[in-house]
């Protein structure tokens, strides 16, 4: 048993988050402190935080005395300091209003988190000596907020590429919930309806982008109205995209919100974004082992040969670094093994402008690994749509040398869509 000790009534701290009683009464206080050297000694925990005695405390206080006698529970935490405060209230003192008890009922209820909802139920019951249709009454709403919370986690973890059985053991439910959770959701009407920024033609050209997916700043950051766009033509709600150089990872924000499964990595992993879960993956090494087997869209947005260069990382094989024979032999090698892992593949490209004006059509050049092979495995051309660069891309003497040099300045990149078979 703890023993007594003599504190300073300073000393001791009320955390009004962690006391059972919603108002203390004045009355109790007052006519403690005509009893005041009879009282029991209070009950403090870590640090000299109130658990039992709020109102022999403030007899002590109102009195002008410096000091209480107290016992010290130890390093409780913030659920046993409620739990002990509400026990002993219920063996001794001013016990707890109705209206206490119903407001330490919500509390408990998250902090027993641990335990199966049935369990909590019992040990509520108990520990405010209630029913336990009262203590269902009283957690209601907390129940259903806490359930929403789980459905929402649910959903946003099948969407990062979970299985549902990975899923209902991470949240410990049923794998028979998690798939009504989220066939459900799935249902969604929001994700059947075209985006605002939905495009019409083959040229696709936004007055002003969405600053919300992704990390915008980051270089080569691609807008998410394009994103937007490529998914809306080319997949359906619930199928998997899978996105290997996801850089801020604007695409795994777009996914989510349009109900796309995603799974994303790059070469750096989530250096730029670490609250999105990129997994760090060389693409030229081969299909990543964590991702899904097979995607309904592969999305490559590769550096843009030399016009990225210094821009990314100095990894062995940042494809931004390489000269261009490297780097379309890099490009053959993700494209080797991506024609077995998807049923469309999408890359964006920007053709490059050397010194002289002339032009490197990286997205016709970057068609040759997808050209051949079996019959079975051809690859069809299903789009190239022409994305205009939304920002200036020419200074004014570039634009000044290209009028006086007959030349032309690129102001586009391609957007190359495929499709595997008939």
């Amino acid at each position: 048993m703890s023993s007594v000790s003599i504190i300073r009534c300073d000393d001791v701290r009320f955390v009004k988050e962690l006391y059972p009683r919603i108002r203390p009464l004045d009355e109790v206080v007052e006519r403690y402190r005509d009893a005041i050297d009879n009282l029991p000694p209070i009950a403090v925990a870590r640090e000299g935080i109130l658990v039992d005695g709020y109102h022999r405390w403030q007899a002590h206080v109102r009195d002008g005395r410096a000091e209480i006698a107290a016992i010290n529970l130890g390093n409780l935490s913030d659920a046993e300091i409620i739990r002990e405060s509400i026990r002993r209230n219920a063996e001794h003192g001013q016990q707890l209003s109705r209206a206490d008890k119903q407001r330490m009922a919500a509390y408990l209820w998250s902090a027993l988190a641990y335990l199966p909802n049935g369990e909590r139920v019992d040990e509520l019951a108990a520990t405010l000596a209630v029913s336990r249709d009262a203590v269902e009454r009283w957690t209601k709403d907390v129940r259903q907020s806490e359930r929403a919370a789980l459905q929402a986690k649910a959903w946003d973890l099948w969407l990062d590429c979970w299985s549902l059985r990975d899923i209902a053991d991470a949240l410990g439910t049923s794998h028979e919930t998690i798939r009504e959770w989220t066939v459900n959701k799935s249902a969604d009407a929001d994700f059947l309806t075209a985006p605002a920024s939905r495009q019409h033609f083959d040229i696709w050209q936004f007055g002003k982008s969405d600053k919300d997916a992704g990390q915008q700043s980051y270089f080569g950051a691609l807008w998410p109205e394009v994103v937007e766009n490529l998914l809306w033509f080319f997949t359906d709600p619930g199928q998997v995209v899978v996105d290997l150089f996801a850089g801020s990872g604007t695409t795994i924000d777009v996914a989510k919100a349009m109900g796309r499964r995603i799974w994303a990595s790059d070469i750096r992993g989530n250096h730029y974004s670490p609250h999105l879960p990129i997994h760090q993956h060389d693409a030229t090494s081969g299909w990543p082992n964590d991702a899904p087997r097979k995607a309904d869209l592969l999305f490559l947005d590769p550096p843009y040969w030399k016009q990225a260069a210094g821009r990314y990382s100095n990894e062995p094989n940042e494809m931004a670094e390489m000269d261009f024979g490297d780097f379309m032999a890099a490009w053959s090698k993700v494209c080797a093994y991506a024609v077995n892992h998807a049923t469309r593949i999408a890359y964006i490209i920007s053709p490059t402008q050397e010194s002289d004006g002339s032009v490197i059509d990286h997205a016709f050049g970057m068609l040759s690994p997808f050209i051949g092979g079996r019959p079975q495995d051809h690859w069809h051309l299903e789009r190239r749509i022409i994305v205009p660069w939304s920002t200036q891309q020419a200074t004014g003497q570039q634009v000044e040398w290209a009028r006086d040099n007959k030349r032309m300045l690129k102001l586009y990149r391609d957007l190359i869509v495929l499709r595997v078979g008939e």
